[in-house]
C-alpha cells in the first residue's frame, strides 16, 4: 500500500487528466482494471461532463523579474482547473486570485475550480509578506481540451449477482490521506477478495470525486437494481480515531455490522448520520434516483486536509493495515452470514451431539448456549443472534455451523 502510495501522490491527478489517466494505468498492473471512457461534454444526467484540463507551466514574478512562485517547486502552486494568463496585474487583483490557509501558514492550500471559470495560485500564507511592489508578472500555461473521463473497475463474481460495491477517488493531486490511502486500502482489499470465494459479488470503483460517480452511473444504470451496499474508503492512514458515516437509511443489516465489528475491534471510534462525519460519493450512490444504501470509512477529521502536509509523514503502514483489516472484516460478517432455521424438537443433547462448549475455552459462548438455541426460528441471520447476545460474530457463526453439519439445521439466506 506504501508503494502505491509513495508512486503516485505527486502527480498531477487532475479531475479529468493525463496524470490521473497515468495512475490508474499504474493501478491496473495490479488489480486487472476495467477502463471506462466517458467523452467530455457528455449530458451525465443533470451533469455534464467537463472539459479534461492540463498545465505546463505557471508562475509570479515582480516587477524586477524575481520569481515569487513557481509550479516547479510543488504541484499545488496552482489552482486546479485555472484558466491561462499571460499579462501584469496589479497587487490588488493579484491577492485576490492568490489562495493561501492562515491556520496552517506553512503550507500550500489544495484549491479548485472545476466548474468556475476562474485563474488562481496557491502558496504559503507566511510567504505572501513576500509580494512586495504594485505590479507583478503572471503567467500559466494550461489547456482545457476534449478529452475522457476516466472511471477504473475492477469486479469480483461471487455466487450471486448482488453486488457489494468499494468506492474511493483519485483526484487530489499531490495529496496522500485524501485521497489515495483510501485507494491503496481498497486495492489491498481487492487484492484478498480475488483469493477467496465470495457469496456476494464484489464491485471496485475507483474515480475522480462526484462527477465520477455520476458519470459511471448514469451511463451504466443497468447495474444499478444489482447493488445491494455500499462502502466509501477515504482517510484511513491518519492518526486519527476511525469514523464510520451511516447509510441514508440509517439502521441497515449494513449500518449495524459496520458498527459491530468496530465496536468490537477498536478501542474508540466516531460515527455519525448521513453527510454529517464527511461529504464524498455517498450523496451519489445513497441519493435520489440510486437509493443503495452506502456508509463511509474513514479517519476524519485531521488538521492537514486540502494542504501539502498532507504528504506521506502523516500516515503510516501500520495504520493502513489496520483500516484494510476492519473492512474486511466487515465484509466477511456481511458475505458470510445466514439465517439458520432449526431442524429439531426438544432442547438438543449437547454432549451427545458434540456441541458441549468448555466454559475454561469460552466463558461467554458456554452461558449462552440455551439462548443461541432459542434463536435458530429462522427469524433472525447469525448476526442478529450475535449482536443481540453481545457476543463475537465469529463464534456464534462457527458455532451455529455445527449444528448445521449435524443436520440440526437448515441455512436460509440473511
Amino acid at each position: 500500500m506504501m508503494k502505491l502510495i509513495e508512486d503516485l501522490w505527486f502527480s498531477r491527478r487532475d479531475l479529468i487528466s493525463d496524470g490521473l489517466d497515468r495512475s490508474l494505468e499504474y493501478i491496473g498492473r495490479i488489480i486487472p482494471l476495467k477502463i471506462h471512457s466517458i467523452p467530455c461534454g457528455t449530458k451525465c444526467w443533470t451533469w455534464t461532463v467537463p472539459e479534461k484540463w492540463s498545465v505546463n507551466e505557471a508562475y509570479i514574478e515582480d516587477s524586477k523579474g524575481k520569481r515569487l512562485l513557481d509550479l516547479k517547486d510543488h504541484p499545488l502552486h496552482i489552482l486546479s482547473y485555472s484558466l491561462p494568463i499571460d499579462r501584469v496585474v496589479s497587487k490588488e487583483e493579484l491577492m485576490a486570485h492568490l489562495h493561501s490557509n492562515p491556520k496552517r501558514p506553512g503550507a500550500i492550500p489544495f484549491e479548485f475550480k472545476y466548474y468556475e471559470k476562474d485563474w488562481g495560485f496557491c502558496i504559503e500564507h507566511n510567504k505572501l509578506k513576500n509580494f512586495k511592489g504594485s505590479e507583478f508578472k503572471v503567467f500559466i500555461d494550461s489547456k482545457f481540451e476534449k478529452g475522457s473521463l476516466k472511471v477504473g473497475e475492477y469486479t469480483i463474481k461471487g455466487e450471486t449477482d448482488k453486488t457489494i460495491v468499494l468506492v474511493g477517488h483519485i483526484c487530489h493531486p499531490a495529496q496522500v490521506n485524501d485521497d489515495l490511502a483510501g485507494v491503496a486500502v481498497l486495492v489491498d482489499i481487492a487484492k484478498d477478495l480475488s483469493k477467496r470465494k465470495n457469496h456476494f459479488t464484489y464491485k471496485f470503483l475507483i474515480l475522480p470525486e462526484t462527477i465520477g460517480s455520476i458519470a459511471y452511473l448514469s451511463q451504466n444504470e443497468k447495474i444499478i437494481p444489482k447493488l445491494k451496499y455500499g462502502l466509501f474508503l477515504e482517510m484511513l492512514g491518519n492518526s486519527n480515531v476511525h469514523a464510520l458515516q451511516l447509510t441514508r437509511q440509517g439502521n441497515t443489516r449494513l449500518d449495524r455490522i459496520a458498527r459491530s465489528v468496530m465496536k468490537r475491534k477498536l478501542k474508540g471510534f466516531n460515527e455519525g448520520a448521513f453527510r454529517k462525519v464527511v461529504g464524498n460519493d455517498e450523496m451519489v450512490f445513497n441519493g435520489p434516483g440510486v437509493n443503495v444504501p452506502m456508509i463511509s470509512v474513514s479517519r476524519w477529521p485531521y488538521p492537514e486536509y486540502h494542504t501539502s502536509d498532507d504528504n506521506p509523514s502523516i500516515i503510516s503502514e501500520k495504520r493502513l493495515i489496520e483500516s484494510k483489516n476492519l473492512v474486511l472484516e466487515m465484509l466477511k460478517v456481511i458475505d458470510s452470514d445466514y439465517t439458520p432455521k432449526r431442524k429439531f424438537k426438544g432442547p438438543v443433547f449437547l454432549s451427545g451431539c458434540d456441541l458441549w462448549v468448555d466454559w475454561r475455552e469460552n466463558r461467554e459462548l458456554n452461558r449462552n448456549i440455551e439462548q443461541i438455541m432459542l434463536r435458530l426460528e429462522g427469524d433472525q441471520s447469525v448476526f442478529d443472534i450475535a449482536e443481540e447476545l453481545g457476543l463475537e460474530f465469529e463464534d456464534v457463526f462457527n458455532y451455529v455451523n455445527k449444528f448445521y453439519k449435524k443436520g440440526l439445521v437448515e441455512k436460509n439466506p440473511a
